[in-house]
């Protein structure tokens, strides 16, 4: 078994698949990724906050087997089999893995141009040197209420430089009540303000208006409120949702092409969407891995079975919730929280770094 599998995305899901293809004899392994880190996004709060590093090089990561390429992929010809970089290199395969990922998705706020954002190392970066300039006691206004929303505001309001405020509809919508109520006291005895049951309409240089006319002002705004897929698919010509991720079947098979596989935030698998996470990222990296090693094989690819177990939500360094989900990813009345669930919470970002490196395949996942 020869061939040339490229990975187009280095991060939870590029990485796990890399990871498992490396494994096997045969397989060349090419990852291509626009910058030379794996950025570990899931703690990107903690890195504005200056809590975590929260990026390592890729080398560190992979196995020396796997060839590493950076640069930033401008189209995939699916018919010649190859992707056209900026540097101008065309990098053929036989087989593709798409990850490319996500981004911030702040289109529907007027002047989100003068917020930061979360959704990448390079926004990350942005939203670091803005806090870093900000005078002692000044009010941060995080946009959002969802889990990035709450980890964010716990993570800078818990280092005491700053006065978090808190805008959101409602505050953790994936929660059941009893989580919800838990965030909101966290959140509370950190001494975060929540503003819910409101959306911001409009940001400025130094305040923002709410759908119910209230103006606030604030020093820093961070928008945490949604995050859209890489548009390379659609660029591609390559068979696409709405919002531009690229349609795969239930084994992550492009439905444009058969040498291409998709994993984590930039592909849509049917008309029940993977919740953007790095609990489905890994796993999926993982399966289409697999995938391409049974097509190669001559093979039937396997469906990719989901099964959750929660969702962990860190409130700081010294508390954390974690959220039991059953199979479907529907919130249970259990939770979990405290100094125990923050060890919990560390246990599991840990964890995804050792992706696509665990025993025999899983085709289901946990956090």
């Amino acid at each position: 078994m020869k061939a040339d599998v490229v990975v187009l995305g280095g991060g939870y899901a590029g990485i796990s698949a890399a990871k498992r293809l490396a494994r096997h004899p045969g397989v060349q392994v090419t990852l291509l990724n626009p910058g030379t880190d794996f950025v570990e996004r899931i703690r990107l709060h903690q890195y504005i906050a200056g809590t975590h590093r929260a990026h390592r090089p890729l080398r560190s990561v992979l196995p020396d087997a796997v060839r590493i390429v950076t640069a930033t992929a401008q189209v995939i010809d699916a018919r010649h089999h190859h992707v056209r970089t900026d540097s101008g290199d065309e990098i053929g395969y036989d087989h593709l893995v798409y990850a490319p990922g996500s981004h911030t998705d702040d289109t529907g706020i007027a002047g989100a141009e003068h917020a930061v954002s979360l959704g990448s190392r390079a926004e990350a970066d942005r939203a670091r040197l803005r806090l870093a300039d900000l005078p002692a006691g000044a009010t941060v206004t995080v946009i959002g209420g969802g889990l990035t929303g709450i980890e964010t505001a716990a993570e800078l309001a818990e280092t005491g430089a700053v006065r978090v405020r808190l805008v959101t509809g409602e505050l953790g919508h994936s929660l059941s009540a009893r989580g919800r109520v838990r965030a909101r006291t966290a959140l509370a005895a950190l001494g975060v303000t929540v503003v819910d049951q409101v959306a911001v309409t409009a940001i400025a240089q130094d305040k923002i208006t709410l759908t119910d006319g209230t103006v606030l002002d604030t020093d820093l705004a961070i928008t945490t409120t949604a995050f859209a897929p890489s548009d390379l698919a659609r660029s591609s010509g390559l068979e696409v949702d709405a919002a531009g991720a690229m349609l795969v079947d239930d084994t992550l098979v492009s439905t444009t092409s058969p040498n291409i596989v998709g994993a984590g935030d930039a592909v849509a698998l049917g008309t029940n969407p993977l919740r953007m996470s790095c609990q489905a990222a890994v796993p999926c990296g993982v399966h289409a891995a697999e995938t391409v090693l049974r097509a190669l094989t001559g093979r039937e690819p396997k469906p990719l079975r989901r099964k959750y177990i929660g969702q962990s939500v860190s409130l700081g360094r010294r508390d954390a919730l974690i959220q039991f989900s059953d199979l479907t990813d529907r919130p249970l009345p259990a939770v979990l929280t405290g100094r125990t669930a923050a060890l919990l919470k560390e246990q599991v970002c840990r964890a995804t770094l050792r992706g696509g490196q665990l025993g025999p395949l899983r085709t289901s996942w946990t956090w």
